[in-house]
């Protein structure tokens, strides 16, 4: 065939295939890397299915926290000093903590407002606890604040 015979032929099917709809040109022209989407499919899987595993390494370390064994110590070294048998804010139990805290709604405790200082003087007032310690409380509050 010669040049031109050629070119209109290039130019034919062009033309075939822009005018085709999308599915008749998808079935004609073939997958390029079928093993890279398949690779791609396989990492999002792997990905999807880590995430799952850290969500579920985190709920289990949230639901370990103990008021017992977590919370107490803590307010016993840092409040009852100040908050234990004196006027004002009595924190010497759990029944009394309570007073303080809305189990599952860290956002509206007075005891998690006072540990950031969110709209309250900063608690203990000699300078904030540790990220860690706030985030305990946070997450023991979250949870439901029980008395375990």
């Amino acid at each position: 065939m010669n040049k031109k015979n050629i070119s209109i032929f290039v130019i034919s099917l062009f033309l075939i295939a822009a005018c085709a709809p999308v599915s008749q040109v998808e079935e004609a022209v073939p997958d390029v890397a079928p093993e890279s989407s398949q690779v791609m499919e396989e990492q999002e899987a792997e990905a999807g299915e880590m995430e799952a595993e850290v969500e579920l390494e985190q709920s289990t370390d949230s639901d370990q926290i103990s008021f017992s064994k977590d919370i107490w110590p803590i307010l016993e070294e840092n409040a009852l000093t100040t908050h234990g048998g004196k006027g004002g804010v009595f924190l010497e139990s759990y029944e009394d903590i309570m007073n303080y805290v809305e189990p599952g709604d860290p956002g509206n405790s007075l005891l998690n407002k006072a540990l950031t200082a969110d709209g309250m003087q900063q608690m203990p007032p000699s300078g904030a606890l540790p990220d860690e310690i706030i985030q305990l409380f946070y997450d023991w509050i979250d949870q439901g604040a029980k008395n375990n």
